[in-house]
Protein backbone atom coordinates (compact mmCIF):
# COMPACT_ATOMS: atom_id res chain seq x y z
CA UNK A 1 0.00 0.00 0.00
CA UNK A 2 3.07 2.42 0.99
CA UNK A 3 4.35 2.13 -2.85
CA UNK A 4 0.95 2.72 -4.27
CA UNK A 5 0.49 6.15 -2.68
CA UNK A 6 4.06 7.09 -2.74
CA UNK A 7 3.76 6.47 -6.60
CA UNK A 8 0.42 8.69 -6.50
CA UNK A 9 2.32 11.31 -5.14
CA UNK A 10 5.38 11.52 -7.93
CA UNK A 11 2.49 10.87 -10.66
CA UNK A 12 1.04 14.19 -9.14
CA UNK A 13 4.11 15.60 -8.79
CA UNK A 14 5.67 15.48 -12.20
CA UNK A 15 2.94 17.30 -13.35
CA UNK A 16 5.14 20.28 -12.39
CA UNK A 17 7.35 19.12 -15.59
CA UNK A 18 3.77 20.60 -17.72
CA UNK A 19 2.83 22.97 -16.00
CA UNK A 20 4.07 26.13 -17.14
CA UNK A 21 4.30 29.71 -15.30
CA UNK A 22 1.58 32.04 -16.46
CA UNK A 23 3.21 35.26 -15.27
CA UNK A 24 5.18 34.26 -18.56
CA UNK A 25 2.02 33.46 -20.61
CA UNK A 26 0.54 36.85 -19.65
CA UNK A 27 3.54 38.92 -20.32
CA UNK A 28 3.90 37.07 -23.99
CA UNK A 29 6.33 34.56 -24.02
CA UNK A 30 5.63 32.35 -26.82
CA UNK A 31 4.64 29.12 -25.34
CA UNK A 32 7.67 27.32 -26.54
CA UNK A 33 9.81 29.17 -24.35
CA UNK A 34 8.00 29.14 -21.19
CA UNK A 35 9.58 27.98 -18.32
CA UNK A 36 7.88 25.16 -16.61
CA UNK A 37 7.25 25.31 -12.73
CA UNK A 38 9.85 22.43 -12.38
CA UNK A 39 12.15 24.07 -14.50
CA UNK A 40 11.87 26.99 -12.20
CA UNK A 41 11.62 25.34 -8.87
CA UNK A 42 14.79 23.53 -10.30
CA UNK A 43 16.95 27.11 -10.10
CA UNK A 44 15.30 28.18 -7.23
CA UNK A 45 17.12 25.49 -5.35
CA UNK A 46 20.51 26.18 -7.14
CA UNK A 47 19.81 30.08 -6.22
CA UNK A 48 19.14 28.65 -2.64
CA UNK A 49 21.99 26.77 -2.29
CA UNK A 50 24.51 29.93 -3.15
CA UNK A 51 22.80 32.34 -0.98
CA UNK A 52 23.16 29.79 2.01
CA UNK A 53 26.55 29.15 0.96
CA UNK A 54 27.16 33.23 1.34
CA UNK A 55 25.24 33.86 4.48
CA UNK A 56 27.27 30.68 6.24
CA UNK A 57 30.35 32.32 5.01
CA UNK A 58 29.51 35.53 6.47
CA UNK A 59 28.46 33.67 9.99
CA UNK A 60 25.01 32.91 9.59
CA UNK A 61 23.82 29.88 11.20
CA UNK A 62 21.52 28.05 7.80
CA UNK A 63 19.99 24.78 8.02
CA UNK A 64 21.37 24.03 4.45
CA UNK A 65 19.09 20.61 4.44
CA UNK A 66 16.16 22.03 5.35
CA UNK A 67 16.62 25.24 2.53
CA UNK A 68 16.92 23.14 -0.02
CA UNK A 69 14.11 20.86 0.63
CA UNK A 70 11.87 23.90 1.30
CA UNK A 71 13.31 25.11 -2.27
CA UNK A 72 12.42 21.94 -3.53
CA UNK A 73 8.94 22.20 -2.88
CA UNK A 74 8.25 25.42 -2.53
CA UNK A 75 5.81 25.63 -5.63
CA UNK A 76 5.16 21.86 -4.98
CA UNK A 77 1.53 22.62 -4.71
CA UNK A 78 0.76 24.05 -8.26
CA UNK A 79 1.20 20.44 -9.51
CA UNK A 80 -2.79 19.76 -8.16
CA UNK A 81 -3.53 23.79 -7.65
CA UNK A 82 -1.86 25.25 -10.91
CA UNK A 83 0.27 28.03 -10.91
CA UNK A 84 -2.23 31.27 -10.81
CA UNK A 85 -0.91 34.62 -12.35
CA UNK A 86 0.18 37.21 -9.54
CA UNK A 87 -0.87 39.75 -12.09
CA UNK A 88 -4.42 39.44 -10.82
CA UNK A 89 -3.35 40.17 -7.11
CA UNK A 90 -3.76 43.80 -8.12
CA UNK A 91 -7.69 43.87 -7.59
CA UNK A 92 -7.80 42.61 -4.57
CA UNK A 93 -4.17 42.15 -2.67
CA UNK A 94 -5.66 41.08 0.86
CA UNK A 95 -7.90 38.54 -0.40
CA UNK A 96 -5.77 37.27 -3.37
CA UNK A 97 -2.74 36.49 -0.93
CA UNK A 98 -5.14 34.52 1.70
CA UNK A 99 -6.65 32.63 -1.06
CA UNK A 100 -3.32 32.02 -2.40
CA UNK A 101 -1.95 31.06 1.04
CA UNK A 102 -4.80 28.35 2.07
CA UNK A 103 -4.81 27.18 -1.79
CA UNK A 104 -1.46 26.38 -1.32
CA UNK A 105 -1.30 24.96 1.56
CA UNK A 106 -4.16 22.41 1.12
CA UNK A 107 -2.73 21.46 -2.24
CA UNK A 108 0.44 21.01 -0.72
CA UNK A 109 -1.37 18.41 2.18
CA UNK A 110 -3.00 16.75 0.14
CA UNK A 111 0.15 15.61 -1.43
CA UNK A 112 1.91 15.25 1.77
CA UNK A 113 -0.63 12.76 3.25
CA UNK A 114 0.24 10.67 0.07
CA UNK A 115 3.67 9.78 1.82
CA UNK A 116 4.76 8.00 5.16
CA UNK A 117 3.93 10.05 8.06
CA UNK A 118 6.78 10.79 9.39
CA UNK A 119 7.89 12.37 6.34
CA UNK A 120 4.67 14.28 5.45
CA UNK A 121 4.54 16.15 8.53
CA UNK A 122 8.71 17.22 7.76
CA UNK A 123 7.65 18.65 4.88
CA UNK A 124 4.22 19.68 5.70
CA UNK A 125 6.70 21.70 8.33
CA UNK A 126 8.90 23.15 5.72
CA UNK A 127 6.00 24.16 3.83
CA UNK A 128 4.39 26.00 6.32
CA UNK A 129 7.49 27.52 7.78
CA UNK A 130 8.13 28.92 4.01
CA UNK A 131 4.56 30.64 3.68
CA UNK A 132 5.34 32.14 7.22
CA UNK A 133 8.43 33.29 6.26
CA UNK A 134 9.66 33.61 9.55
CA UNK A 135 12.78 31.66 9.71
CA UNK A 136 15.80 32.44 7.81
CA UNK A 137 15.92 29.45 5.23
CA UNK A 138 12.59 30.38 4.15
CA UNK A 139 13.61 34.29 3.65
CA UNK A 140 16.38 32.62 1.70
CA UNK A 141 14.17 30.52 -0.46
CA UNK A 142 11.44 33.33 -1.04
CA UNK A 143 14.24 35.85 -2.31
CA UNK A 144 15.64 32.64 -4.28
CA UNK A 145 12.65 32.79 -5.93
CA UNK A 146 12.13 36.41 -6.79
CA UNK A 147 15.80 36.07 -8.10
CA UNK A 148 14.92 33.43 -10.01
CA UNK A 149 12.15 35.26 -11.42
CA UNK A 150 14.73 38.22 -12.12
CA UNK A 151 16.98 36.11 -13.95
CA UNK A 152 14.59 34.32 -16.24
CA UNK A 153 13.07 37.14 -17.26
CA UNK A 154 16.73 38.60 -18.08
CA UNK A 155 17.20 35.21 -19.81
CA UNK A 156 14.47 35.90 -21.93
CA UNK A 157 15.55 39.74 -23.12
CA UNK A 158 18.62 38.25 -24.10
CA UNK A 159 17.19 35.90 -26.36
CA UNK A 160 15.68 38.32 -27.96
CA UNK A 161 12.34 39.07 -26.14
CA UNK A 162 11.62 42.35 -26.07
CA UNK A 163 12.48 44.29 -22.94
CA UNK A 164 8.79 46.16 -22.93
CA UNK A 165 6.99 42.47 -22.93
CA UNK A 166 8.04 42.58 -18.72
CA UNK A 167 7.51 46.43 -17.84
CA UNK A 168 5.11 45.10 -14.96
CA UNK A 169 7.81 42.78 -13.79
CA UNK A 170 10.21 45.45 -13.86
CA UNK A 171 8.67 47.85 -12.14
CA UNK A 172 7.79 45.64 -9.11
CA UNK A 173 10.97 44.34 -8.82
CA UNK A 174 13.02 47.62 -8.70
CA UNK A 175 10.26 49.11 -6.17
CA UNK A 176 11.11 45.83 -3.67
CA UNK A 177 14.97 45.04 -4.48
CA UNK A 178 16.15 47.61 -1.95
CA UNK A 179 14.06 45.57 0.79
CA UNK A 180 15.97 42.11 0.05
CA UNK A 181 17.41 41.02 3.31
CA UNK A 182 20.40 38.95 1.87
CA UNK A 183 23.23 41.25 0.07
CA UNK A 184 24.17 38.58 -2.60
CA UNK A 185 20.71 38.82 -4.10
CA UNK A 186 20.63 42.33 -3.83
CA UNK A 187 23.59 42.95 -5.33
CA UNK A 188 22.14 40.18 -7.98
CA UNK A 189 19.17 42.02 -8.21
CA UNK A 190 20.14 44.97 -9.06
CA UNK A 191 22.83 44.08 -11.43
CA UNK A 192 20.34 42.24 -13.38
CA UNK A 193 17.89 45.54 -13.65
CA UNK A 194 20.21 47.99 -14.62
CA UNK A 195 19.24 49.70 -17.63
CA UNK A 196 20.94 48.67 -20.74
Amino acid sequence: MHEIELLSFLQESIRLKRIVRSGWIYSGVPLSQVESVADHSQFVTMITMLICFDEKANGKKINLEKALIMAHIHDLSESVSQDINRCIRKFAPEKFDAFKHDLDKNAANSLFQKLPPEQGKILQEYFSEFQDKKSIEARIVSEADRLETILQMNNYIQNGLSKEMFSDFFISFKKEVDNYEFNLVKKLAKELLKEK
